[in-house]
């Protein structure tokens, strides 16, 4: 079986590290039609047939391990490459031939994706209210019932404030970052998560683009605090929100 890490334009043979997913043999490029480059290698049969990954699957620790060994290829293709289209996880082939196949009958959808993304690298930007900060009533003790009712209606008054106050840095912080970067989505919590983020964004940051993002991140980054929030900005990644292959 074949295993398809990314599709990358380049202009040169890529620096391929050793090894990436669990019992894969080393990443090796195959060339496509039309100037493309796949990053592929062979795994086992027996370890990568259907049935087989369902059941790791269920092993977080062999996950944990195969999606490093994914993303490692990647970002070492990503680094002599104009552009990189990274596929997804376990993405499987019962051979060379089946990837060739498949990926010359998408030839013209891979080369407009990859130059919609030719040399831009992804970031991430994470907001969530910081929850050790919410407003609190006076330690004394209220000297009758209205003074007491009227302590509870600041503190739910500054409650609602603050929490305004982190909305609109959110707000702030998306249209300051999307719109000094090339393209932007906004990626929908788990359902199941804990603590839903007053945004999830990514963000495509091409080379003319740069400097604003960088300029906007570090003002955002400043006045986060003051607005009640934490800002946590992850990068440069691989493309993954702005590509379909």
């Amino acid at each position: 079986m074949t295993a398809l890490y990314c599709v990358i334009d380049t202009e040169k043979a890529p620096t391929l590290p050793a090894d990436g997913l669990p019992g894969a043999a080393p990443p090796r490029a195959l060339a496509i039609a039309g100037g493309l480059t796949a990053i592929v290698a062979t795994v086992p049969d027996e370890e990568y047939a259907p049935e087989a990954v369902e059941a790791k699957l269920r092993d977080m620790d062999w996950v944990s391990r195969a999606a490093l060994g994914h993303e490692r290829v990647i970002e070492a293709a990503m680094q002599d490459a104009i552009a990189v289209l990274p596929m997804k996880l376990l993405t499987l082939f019962s051979g060379d031939a089946r990837v060739m196949t498949d990926l010359a009958r998408r030839r013209a959808r891979l080369a407009k994706a990859a130059a919609r993304v030719a040399h831009c690298q992804e970031y991430g930007l994470r907001i969530t209210a910081r929850s050790d900060e919410a407003p609190r009533a006076s330690g004394e003790r209220p000297s009758s019932g209205l003074a007491f009712l009227e302590r509870k209606k600041q503190v739910r008054d500054a409650a609602r404030e603050r929490a305004a106050d982190q909305v609109m840095f959110a707000r702030e912080a998306w249209e300051a970052l999307s719109g000094a970067a090339r393209d932007a989505v906004q990626r929908p919590a788990a359902a199941d998560a804990d603590e839903r983020p007053l945004l999830d964004a990514a963000f495509l940051v091409g080379p003319e683009d740069r400097q604003a993002f960088a300029v906007a991140s570090e003002r955002l980054s400043e006045a986060a605090e003051a607005a009640g929030c934490v800002m946590t900005l992850t990068g440069p990644w691989p493309p993954y929100h702005f590509v379909q292959a």
